[in-house]
């Protein structure tokens, strides 16, 4: 079996999707020792990126995806203040048998998501 966990994340500002946004996706060891996975940009949220594959048992586990949303609202050259100029969001992946999509949705002072 292969479980799956997709992403998309919704401009809630633009009611769009947040295309072109930059993301790092971090694995956590133990609690505490952070391994970089990926750095990448997801291009068209409207098909759903895979975010995590996992093949084995000892794939699955706690990661955490790191938006850079500073940049994707600044790309609108609008005066759109950032509280934040990145967003963290931890999340379990701990089932070989079935897919997961995480739904994030962004503002420049707060996000919110579903899984």
């Amino acid at each position: 079996m292969t479980g799956k966990l997709t992403v998309s994340v919704h401009d809630d500002v633009h009611n769009q999707n947040a295309d072109d946004i930059q993301y790092d996706l971090w694995r956590i060891n133990d609690n505490s020792n952070r391994v970089n996975i990926k750095h990448d940009t997801i291009i068209a949220n409207s098909n759903p990126h895979v975010l995590v594959q996992a093949n084995t048992v000892d794939e699955l586990g706690l990661f955490e995806i790191i938006l850079y949303i500073k940049d994707y609202f600044e790309s609108f050259n609008e005066n759109i203040h950032v509280q934040d100029s990145r967003i963290i969001i931890a999340f379990g992946m701990n089932n070989l048998n079935r897919d997961h999509h995480l739904r994030i949705f962004i503002r420049p002072d707060r996000y919110w998501c579903t899984l």
